[in-house]
């Protein structure tokens, strides 16, 4: 593995391959990286990349990896005009994130992110320290225990049954039922197990000295073993609204980090993001924008299909009641074709939605000239008809592209 006391980045795209002795960016893939890599594929049953003979490809997922210094960057990649320009497509998967909401930026004030080497991991833990930090400056929420016992003076609510039945020839007790400050709560202890995961991390100096000040001034409840139902339990607590991206980032911390499995020295984080389902969640939020009273903008839910097995469409939209099926397709078309399994889901999802039309949603590899391309299925009965719809995804400065669902209703219309 490259020097694992000085920090790098290495940054690839979706899909692509890298070797051991292949350089990338200056930086050389080493047969000890190769092994971390291919024992996290073993945990994870090869769901994030592909292991191959020396060899990594990588899959459809975006994100970070980071073992001990060495921190992989894994940005999309669909633009041709934008080959190599990793530090685009940096921006773009952060701006993406952010509108998805999987990552709120401006919620503390980093809607403007400077971007380094490892920016989308970095930006989470500084996220999540800012969090912590305006979290102690409020006041961390106090939280009572309600307890009873035979006490020696009068506090709280006297028990009446059961003080009779203690204390008829002992006057000089109560049994009584009171409450009792915890300092310790469901709270601290997982937004303290998420602070001792960083300080086991490579980060920053001044993200090293934002989590000391930090730890300095958190309570410090003893070891917790947290499970996934914690944070479902915080989530759901009207108390700790205010508190939820800050609870949301420590679950994201907790359950991607490798805490049972020792890579020598060097422990592991991974945040990756299904680039599907990430696409398929940025054309959501874009088309609900242009939701009225003619246009409806909905996902629908799974409908039985066969024995256990059910459909779902991406999106269904409603325009003046007429119901079109969108599904959305993370992956370049080298012509303006799709798949015959693309058109069998699509004239599938047309006929048990009851829709007339049915639209396959690609991103625009800037290879093909026509934008919408409409055909009906050769079906007289159902009238079926399927539309091929490029959106480009980058505007022409290189930045995420808004305002796309406008563009979407009117090609849907036009044609």
């Amino acid at each position: 593995m490259p020097n694992a006391t000085i920090p790098i980045t290495i940054q690839v795209f979706e899909h692509q391959t890298i070797r051991i002795g292949d350089l990338v960016h200056g930086i050389a893939i080493t047969k000890v990286l190769w092994q971390k890599l291919a024992i996290y594929h073993e945990q994870h049953q090869g769901k994030y990349y592909q292991l191959l003979y020396n060899g990594i490809r990588f899959k459809q997922y975006v994100g970070v990896i980071q073992i001990g210094a060495c921190t992989i960057e894994i940005l999309p990649k669909i633009d041709r005009l934008l080959e190599g320009k990793t530090n685009k497509w940096q921006k773009v998967l952060l701006d993406m994130l952010d509108t998805c909401q999987f990552i709120k930026l401006d919620t503390q004030g980093f809607g403007q992110v400077q971007l380094r080497s490892n920016a989308i991991l970095t930006t989470y833990f500084r996220l999540f320290l800012s969090g912590v930090k305006e979290l102690i400056k409020k006041g961390i929420p106090r939280q009572y225990a309600q307890k009873e016992g035979n006490n020696k003076f009068l506090k709280g609510h006297l028990v009446l049954p059961k003080h009779l039945r203690y204390n008829l020839h002992q006057p000089e007790r109560f049994y009584t039922r009171y409450q009792t400050f915890q300092e310790h709560h469901l709270l601290t202890q997982v937004i303290h197990e998420a602070l001792k995961v960083l300080r086991q991390l490579h980060l920053p100096p001044s993200l090293q000295l934002l989590l000391t000040q930090i730890q300095i001034a958190f309570p410090s409840p003893p070891p917790y073993q947290w499970t996934p139902r914690d944070f479902e339990q915080l989530l759901q607590n009207s108390r700790y609204q205010s508190y939820n991206r800050v609870i949301e980032l420590a679950r994201l911390i907790l359950m991607n980090f490798s805490s049972d499995i020792r890579y020598g020295q060097h422990q592991l984080l991974a945040i990756l993001f299904d680039m599907n389902v990430l696409f398929e969640e940025y054309i959501f939020q874009q088309l609900k924008n242009t939701s009225g009273s003619s246009i409806k903008i909905s996902r629908q839910r799974s409908i039985p299909f066969w024995q256990r097995r059910s459909i779902r469409p991406d999106i269904i939209i409603e325009i003046n009641g007429d119901k079109i099926v969108l599904d959305t397709k993370w992956k370049i078309l080298k012509s303006a074709t799709p798949s015959m399994e693309d058109l069998k889901q699509m004239y599938i999802y047309c006929r048990y939605f009851k829709a007339k039309k049915g639209i396959l949603l690609f991103p625009s590899p800037g290879n093909i000239n026509n934008k919408t391309i409409s055909n009906p299925f050769l079906d007289e009965v159902d009238g079926i008809e399927c539309q091929l719809q490029f959106i480009n995804v980058i505007d022409p400065n290189g930045q995420l592209k808004r305002g796309i669902g406008k563009e979407i209703i009117r090609d849907t219309l036009l044609s």
